[in-house]
């Protein structure tokens, strides 16, 4: 029985008219607010409250360096041209949303940028706001101190919902549990995976590791599962040469491949394209195991390889998501390279992930294995695609 992902997440494109004009334009201030990732969705919250969320890094962003600080900032949520919410942050309540943000924009090879770009200041922002409402635009001012001095950089962007083309089924099968989802419940925070779903395999107890108490990759239940594709397309990015990490409680950075010196490392992975714009991507295969090569077309459940622990990740798990481009979203920042390397997070829909039902029964079973398995979220995907 296959079992389609329909939605854990929606969400909402942020694509602000000053910071990604046709002609580049700066604004007169010579300060604009380029958002981080370009695209972002809107997400309908999890639970009974009919709410809708999306989150975003605001990058203040100048062609020459300048020490601007944002002191204030008036989020205005919009359905039309009404404005239905209006929030406002003073000094104190910005404070502990802005940060000075640690990259420099690089251009399209990662190189410098072939024009002076500086982020002196970010904030993130997270909206949240009552699905009736409709917001369809954002608006976002932000009031910047420069050496005393009062300036301010405005930006307004369209919101709506993400459409998935592709049906999908989960990549691996039997049970297990999502231990990781997206950026508006806690979960994967940046880049391309904002929406991506990290799957454990459990055994027939519901519980993650064995009796030896998961000390090694072999401990756990889902070590060496058979990965599948979740819909037929071609193998257009692959990678197979990097170790598991030895010890699967510490994602140790001595076995990060050299491009993510700083975490992110998919290791041994897959991207397909599914023909139509959406690209599944599948990461942490274990070493070794891939069946797939650059080319291959393959059949929606056929074999891609086992579930492992290579590259960034604690305990052996599968990293799933669906994007609008190949590349799997190395942590390249600036806004050139975001729109080729920082692809917009197409997001699976299902209102239950594998319509597995968490029942009172399958809830004192894990009650019951809690001593000797680490405490995880019981979003149980039941059994996957049989």
């Amino acid at each position: 029985m296959k079992n389609l992902l329909r939605s854990i997440l929606a969400a909402a494109l942020f694509s602000s008219a000053l910071a990604v004009s046709a002609n580049d334009r700066m604004p007169d201030t010579g300060i604009r607010l380029q958002p981080l990732p370009t695209h972002i969705y809107k997400t309908r919250d999890a639970g009974n409250e009919p709410t809708e969320s999306w989150v975003i890094w605001l990058l203040v962003e100048t062609k020459t360096p300048r020490d601007v600080k944002v002191q204030s900032a008036k989020i205005e949520l919009l359905s039309g041209q009404e404005v239905m919410r209006t929030t406002s942050y003073g000094a104190a309540g910005v404070r502990p949303l802005t940060i000075k943000f640690p990259y420099k924009p690089k251009a399209l090879d990662g190189s410098p940028s072939p024009s002076p770009i500086y982020w002196p200041q970010a904030i993130r922002l997270r909206c949240t706001e009552a699905a009736a409402a409709k917001i369809d635009g954002v608006r976002v001012t932000l009031g910047l101190d420069e050496e005393g001095k009062t300036v301010s950089a405005e930006g307004t962007s369209p919101v709506e919902n993400y459409e998935q083309k592709t049906a999908l089924i989960y990549p691996f099968k039997g049970k297990g549990v999502v231990t990781n989802a997206g950026v508006t419940n806690g979960g994967h925070r940046n880049r391309s995976g904002q929406f991506a779903l990290d799957g454990v395999g459990l055994d027939d107890g519901y519980g993650v590791n064995t009796p030896d108490g998961g000390k090694k990759s072999e401990d756990y239940a889902g070590w060496g599962r058979t990965i599948m594709a979740p819909a037929a397309g071609v193998v257009v990015e692959v990678r197979a040469d990097r170790p598991d990490q030895p010890d699967p409680e510490n994602s140790d950075p001595k076995f990060f491949a050299p491009e993510f010196p700083n975490g992110g490392d998919p290791g041994n992975h897959v991207v397909i394209d599914h023909g139509n714009g959406e690209f599944s991507m599948l990461a942490h295969f274990q070493t070794g195991s891939l069946l797939v090569k650059l080319g291959d077309h393959v059949e929606q459940g056929q074999p891609l390889g086992k579930l492992g622990s290579s590259g960034d990740t604690t305990t052996p798990h599968l990293h799933y998501q669906l994007q609008t481009g190949p590349d799997i979203g190395h942590p390249v920042v600036g806004r050139r390279a975001l729109q080729v390397h920082q692809h917009r997070p197409a997001v699976p829909r299902a209102r239950h992930i594998l319509r597995g039902e968490v029942t009172a029964g399958i809830r004192r079973k894990l009650d019951r294995r809690a001593a000797r398995t680490r405490r995880l979220p019981a979003i149980l995907l039941g059994s996957a695609a049989t």
